[in-house]
């Protein structure tokens, strides 16, 4: 991702607002960029010493940690790391999201638990990957993050 500004929808803002969620600011991840979102973008901006406009460009996205993390426009899967059962953290939250929009009911932990590695397999037989619970980059590209 590159930009993410006030307007936009999808996984990439939820990616943000997750992020923004992460370092203290009450905002809903609903994948929407609205009010609540540009305030807590200029806020932490503020006090991160960035330029203050409301907009996620790259160097906000790098202070939050989220240099790496892909949108949803079908980036390369080296930008995620291999993820298998007893994963932790951010790229799995991100997996865990990835699943729940693919239509799996999962809970989005952080946590790479037996619910996520049995959604994980299912993932991979219903598209026809290996089916071996790891997620490496064929995974990750068929997930579409």
């Amino acid at each position: 991702m590159s930009t993410v500004q006030y307007g936009m929808t999808g996984s990439a803002v939820r990616h943000l607002q997750q992020a923004l969620v992460d370092q203290g600011y009450e905002i809903d991840v609903d994948g929407d960029f609205g009010d609540a979102t540009f305030e807590a973008v200029s806020h932490f901006q503020e006090s991160n010493d960035l330029d203050v406009d409301g907009i996620a460009g790259p160097r906000t996205l790098a202070a939050l940690g989220l240099g790496g993390v892909p949108h949803s426009s079908g980036s390369s899967g080296s930008r995620h790391p291999m993820l298998e059962r007893g994963s932790e953290g951010r790229s799995v939250r991100v997996l865990q999201e990835a699943l729940v929009e693919a239509g799996y009911e999962i809970d989005v932990d952080g946590d790479f638990g037996r619910a996520t590695e049995q959604a994980v397999l299912a993932f991979q037989e219903a598209n026809e990957l290996d089916t071996d619970g790891v997620v490496g980059p064929n995974t990750w590209a068929a997930l579409g993050v």
